[in-house]
């Protein structure tokens, strides 16, 4: 899309012609005079992309932190506190991402109205309040409608589908590497969160701990998302991925490169989305499985609680690796490689689980984890943007969370379901590697174009 500028002069009125003696050939020249001006102006200021990509990494390292990584130390002293079973407590995991999914369409829409600013702080305000809330209630019913409807009805306004739909509106060519470093944000916290959990529900105990978190996403995430975001590059005068204004005295473009705008209705009709989201969402089972039991099977293998952390410290480097190495290579190189060796290291996973490891090789798998989960994000990221485009990403992403989020949810519930039939997370193991090979399988059947220009070429099936 062409940016337009308004015209602006810095003539003193003496220099000012009178308009009947200005012919149009003067008016032209001066027209063309400010434009380049304007550009040159706006090419001058540094890319504010690599900001949105700050605000991202921030974004979610806040969501992840308050929804998912710490919730595992928080299972046993709640479940004694409400005299509930661990199950009980689980479920509040399935809960809260349904309605993450259930909120995803709405949100899409907002989004590619380019209102992620206003969507995010509203978020981020719901989730702070909903924690700070959480720690003085007195009976479950309270603390489950506080997690389930507040606290992850504002995450899923800031967390990982705004941060990718704002990132994905900044870049098209560096898409994979830019989604790759925001997303990292949810891998960092993964390791300080549950340890600053830990320690601080061990000293004084698990309601101070809720207030902490809530009051850490409220000062840090209100100025942030207040301050810095800006929805579209072409609100401040800039293109995806930093690149020059078209020269205002050249032939205009005849076309967008991009994959236009799209109905709602259309999108829904794509089977495109509908695989990417089931495969996605199977694979991306796995997170949200592994964080809740984590550290209960740890003890379960004879560890303490910060050594079961420690898989979460082993994962870090190699998840921040799988991000930014796989979504790097996802802008430059084939997809389908990736996207095997995303869906191998996580059944890899579940089958050393399964198997009942050591503490080494219970270390070493949260490596081989982190490089497998890591480099998800970022190619589902590649995948929409690839076949939906920047002015569709909003959209399609939350079409699809339809999708996503209540599988996710379905299979940490059965995990719950599992563990208290069963009293072990062996059957949760199995059902595992089925998922993610079937969701690895369907990723493989879309064709999925080598660029958002190609996918612009591409009939829909």
């Amino acid at each position: 899309m062409r940016a337009k500028f308004r015209n602006r002069t810095r003539q003193s009125p003496g220099d000012v012609l009178p308009c009947a003696t200005r012919g149009p050939g003067d008016r032209m020249a001066i027209g063309v005079s400010e434009q380049v001006e304007a550009g040159e102006a706006a090419a001058a200021r540094s890319f504010l992309g690599w900001r949105m990509v700050g605000v991202g990494f921030i974004a979610n390292s806040l969501s992840g932190a308050i929804t998912l990584s710490a919730f595992g130390n928080f299972v046993d002293p709640v479940s004694v506190d409400f005299g509930v079973s661990r199950a009980t407590i689980g479920y509040g995991v399935s809960i809260s991402f349904l309605v993450m999914g259930l909120l995803g369409p709405f949100s899409g829409a907002w989004l590619d109205r380019g209102r992620a600013r206003s969507m995010m702080v509203v978020g981020v305000l719901l989730a702070g309040a909903g924690l700070i809330l959480l720690s003085r209630t007195t009976e479950l019913w309270q603390a489950g409608l506080l997690f389930c409807g507040v606290i992850a009805l504002g995450a899923a306004l800031f967390g990982i589908m705004p941060s990718m739909a704002l990132i994905a509106q900044w870049f098209e060519k560096r898409r994979g590497i830019a989604i790759g470093m925001a997303v990292a944000g949810a891998t960092l916290a993964s390791y300080p969160a549950p340890v600053l959990a830990e320690y601080l529900i061990g000293s004084e105990g698990w309601r101070t701990a809720v207030m902490v978190f809530g009051a850490g996403t409220l000062l840090l995430g209100l100025p942030v998302f207040w301050g810095f975001v800006i929805s579209r590059p072409e609100e401040v005068g800039q293109r995806p991925d930093g690149e020059a204004h078209p020269d205002p005295e050249g032939p205009e473009p005849e076309t967008d490169p991009g994959i236009p705008l799209r109905d709602t209705a259309e999108l829904a009709r794509d089977p495109r989305l509908w695989m990417l989201a089931i495969g996605f969402g199977l694979i991306l089972t796995s997170p949200i499985v592994l964080t809740p039991l984590l550290v209960p099977f740890g003890k379960d293998l004879g560890f303490t609680g910060q050594q079961a952390n420690v898989f979460f410290l082993a994962m870090i480097p190699f998840s921040l690796l799988g991000k930014i190495v796989i979504g790097g290579l996802a802008d430059v190189a084939p997809i389908r490689p990736a996207m095997a060796l995303v869906v191998l290291a996580n059944m890899l996973m579940w089958f050393s689980f399964h198997a009942g490891p050591g503490y080494a090789a219970f270390v070493v798998t949260g490596a081989i984890y982190g490089l497998g989960i890591g480099g998800a994000m970022p190619l589902q990221g590649v995948a929409i943007g690839r076949c939906f485009g920047r002015a569709n990403f909003g959209r399609a992403s939350g079409l699809g969370g339809l999708v996503t989020i209540p599988l996710i949810a379905a299979a940490s519930a059965l995990s719950q379901v599992l563990l208290a039939s069963t009293g072990n997370y062996q059957a949760t193991f199995l059902v595992q590697m089925g998922l993610i090979g079937l969701g690895g399988v369907l990723l493989f059947l879309v064709r999925i174009p080598a660029s958002e220009a190609e996918g612009a070429a591409v009939a829909v099936p």
